[in-house]
């Protein structure tokens, strides 16, 4: 489920899954409301409750504030790069600058160990504050750009963190050996993406089918 608040600039998903023989299942809320830094509130929150997969009673209730969804997307996007991304990485590049942003790039250094990241965003000051981070975390060289095309082109891995409605990465920017994990793009309406750039693609990988 998926609802979008459009007047305030935010959206709520609810996720659940069961797996057969297990004795509990959980459901998770997970809001994004994306004007909540100008308030001094983080844009991600959320909260799971686990609940017997028998009785369907509520067991606990996990008020994580987004912790465990934060991790998990992480990590799904290490996993990606592990198995899809060049060998070799010397340069990975990130288009966005929040708390997702700054896992991607961990997660994906523990799988490629890169020497050198590259950090995008629309707001120079929060671009800054992410390397920053980044190279004290990663302990290598971050640098801010200006221009998101010379991310992608001097990058052999880009993670997309976004929640942009209009492309942030054009189809004329691909090139030969170029990883793209596009994370942002999570409900309909967003498109960080230039669906010409997914035409483009030698490989196109959306689920474990594929």
């Amino acid at each position: 489920l998926s609802m979008d608040l459009p007047a305030v600039h935010g959206e709520v998903d609810v996720k659940t899954a069961w797996i057969p023989g297990f004795e509990g299942f959980a459901i998770k809320v997970s809001p994004g409301f994306f004007d909540n830094p100008a308030k001094g509130l983080a844009s991600l929150n959320g909260l799971m409750v686990l609940l017997d997969a028998t009785t369907g009673l509520v067991r606990a209730v996990f008020l994580d504030n987004g912790y465990l969804t934060d991790v998990r997307t992480a990590a799904a996007g290490a996993v990606a790069a592990r198995h899809l991304a060049p060998e070799t990485v010397e340069t990975a590049g990130v288009l966005g600058t929040g708390v997702q942003a700054r896992l991607q790039m961990e997660a994906a250094h523990l799988v490629r160990p890169f020497r050198r990241v590259l950090v995008w965003g629309r707001d120079a000051g929060k671009a800054g504050d992410c390397a920053r981070d980044l190279s004290r975390r990663l302990g290598i060289a971050a640098e801010t750009v200006t221009d998101p095309a010379a991310l992608v082109a001097q990058s052999q891995l880009v993670v997309t963190t976004t929640p942009a409605r209009e492309p942030v990465l054009k189809a004329e920017w691909l090139h030969p050996g170029l990883h793209i994990t596009a994370m942002g793009s999570d409900q309909a309406g967003k498109n960080e993406i230039d669906p010409q750039a997914i035409a483009a693609s030698d490989i196109y990988v959306c689920d474990r089918l594929s």
